[in-house]
């Protein structure tokens, strides 16, 4: 029996994915799809635009067997300790041989290189970044010619998004001294951050892409098929129902604006500094700028500037509203060889048991289906990393309208495929 782990957001799914995962299948010959997604939030300091059931019910549908949940202290951080915690759950998992992934380059071996590079961190190489950056390079760009003059070759790919976070996944296997093989595939269709749809069936549109559709005035999911051009039709019935069951439409970070004004209001006599990614300058700016808040979004371009990127204001913001701490932090990831050490089960393909008892037989981590279980089953640490990421997903429910705001009462995602 053999396995493919997957690391993803789904942030919808779309054909790309489902391509991804019978592509991983078929070269690698593995028998499963074990997915390991973020939960209500993203790396980008965003809500997911689906809660994660919804989403683990579209990727069980589509092809995956197993669908467990990134903590959200992963799920909403950089590349680095999003690949780390990842890869950790794989590793420890005990039933995983091949990581599996997309990149724009599909060159695993010149991403292994940058990989042992940027984990080794020779001497020459370190001399290298420190003269780049010296020339008033910012960090990313001096990263890459340092490395481009230390391995003797063009390596462009560090600046592809699906390449940069492939290199992570690699750097992080190597770190846990994981037997787990890497393997990519070349990415087929638009670019991480394309924001118009394709029109051609062989090239996927992005996620950001359908994203902006269906937040775009007028769409409607009353018209059968305002999507099934971009997501697979079994998808895009399990969004119908879940808009239907929950009455609301799709989430995003504006929803949160209310509540993240008054955590502003209430904590700004204090400063912002101890929330994971805020220096002390950007809680000092943020501070200044609260009596102009409207919303989430304008609140974060009017904080953006050029030492510090939209995104990483994203998630700053982000880590401030759910109450993510550079301590905890800390607490969670100073283990780098096993910085998550629990599984929870999201979602099952009831014709995977094998699957799922391997894993139950072979996990050297505890492996949560029942939250009711956690408490006896985790360490303290692992417990409060679990009942944090808890409570932000009772904040995304709260947030999103629904009824009964109890991360506990909620099952495990089955289907038969």
């Amino acid at each position: 029996m053999k396995t493919v782990g997957i690391v993803a957001e789904f942030n919808p799914f779309h054909y790309g994915h489902e391509y991804l995962i019978r592509t991983l299948k078929e070269q690698t010959g593995s028998d499963y799809a074990v997915v390991i997604m973020s939960g209500d939030y993203t790396q980008r300091g965003a809500p997911a635009i689906f809660d994660k059931y919804a989403r683990t019910k579209m990727a069980l549908l589509c092809g995956a067997d197993l669908v467990l949940e990134l903590p959200v202290y992963y799920s909403t951080s950089s590349a680095e300790f999003f690949a780390g915690g990842a890869i950790s759950i794989l590793n420890n998992s005990g039933c995983i041989d091949f990581l599996g992934f997309g990149s724009e380059s599909g060159n695993v071996k010149a991403l292994e290189n940058i990989a042992s590079v940027l984990l080794d961190e020779p001497e020459e190489y370190s001399f290298l970044l420190k003269e780049n950056l010296k020339s008033g390079k910012n960090y990313a760009a001096a990263r890459s010619c340092a490395l481009s003059s230390y391995l003797g070759s063009d390596i462009s790919v560090i600046s592809n998004a699906n390449d940069i976070l492939g290199t992570e996944y690699i750097k992080a296997l190597k770190l846990q001294k994981s037997s787990i093989v890497p393997f990519c595939i070349k990415r087929k269709g638009s670019s991480y951050d394309d924001v118009s749809l394709s029109d051609t069936p062989d090239i996927y549109s992005s996620a950001k892409a359908i994203r902006f559709l269906i937040e775009s005035e007028g769409f409607s999911f009353n018209d059968p098929n305002a999507l099934t051009s971009y997501i697979p039709k079994s998808a895009v019935d399990v969004l119908k129902e879940t808009i239907q069951n929950s009455g609301h439409f799709a989430m995003h970070i504006d929803d949160f604006s209310d509540f993240m004004h008054f955590k502003l209001l209430s904590e700004k006599n204090n400063g912002f500094d101890k929330y994971l990614d805020v220096s002390s300058d950007l809680s000092d700016k943020i501070t200044s700028h609260i009596a102009g808040f409207s919303c989430i979004t304008d609140f974060t371009a009017a904080l953006k500037s050029k030492d510090i990127t939209y995104t990483r204001i994203s998630r700053a913001l982000l880590h401030i509203l759910l109450g993510m701490t550079k301590e905890s932090f800390s607490n969670y990831v100073k283990d780098k060889e096993r910085p998550c050490s629990y599984i929870r089960i999201l979602g099952l393909n009831k014709n995977a048991s094998p699957l799922l008892k391997k894993l139950q037989e072979c996990s050297s981590i505890p492996v949560i289906s029942k939250l009711s279980d956690a408490y006896k089953a985790l360490p303290e640490r692992e417990y409060m990393l679990l009942k944090e990421t808890v409570a932000a997903s009772n904040i995304y429910d709260l947030v999103s309208g629904k009824s009964k705001i109890n991360e506990f009462a909620k099952a495990v995602i089955t289907v038969n495929r």
